[in-house]
């Protein structure tokens, strides 16, 4: 596929970016390399194998493991000081 200088013009206004004079035959280049290369890729024949049904779900179930407030107490009794059921810590910004 060839891409012309008026193409790489219009490219440039639509990006809104501002290539200079002695910039654009390198960009010219490598844009034609670059589209050369999709249309290798997309004359490339071939067919897509399909996957056999042995697929199956690998997540683990949504199980509820701790049940709100199971683990309360031993929080509590963990933390160096509480009151009225939270934990107290020290002020940390001043």
């Amino acid at each position: 596929m060839s891409f012309t200088l008026e193409e790489l013009d219009n490219l440039s206004q639509l990006a809104r970016i501002s290539i200079k004079e002695e910039e654009k035959e390198k960009m010219l280049h490598d844009m034609q390399a670059i589209l050369g290369y999709v249309s290798e890729i997309n004359e490339v024949g071939g067919t897509t194998a399909q996957a056999k049904e042995t697929h199956y779900n690998i997540l683990r179930e949504d199980v509820i493991t701790h049940l709100p407030g199971s683990n309360t107490e031993a929080i509590m009794h963990e933390s160096p000081d509480s009151e009225d059921g939270y934990v107290k810590v020290e002020q940390v910004l001043k």
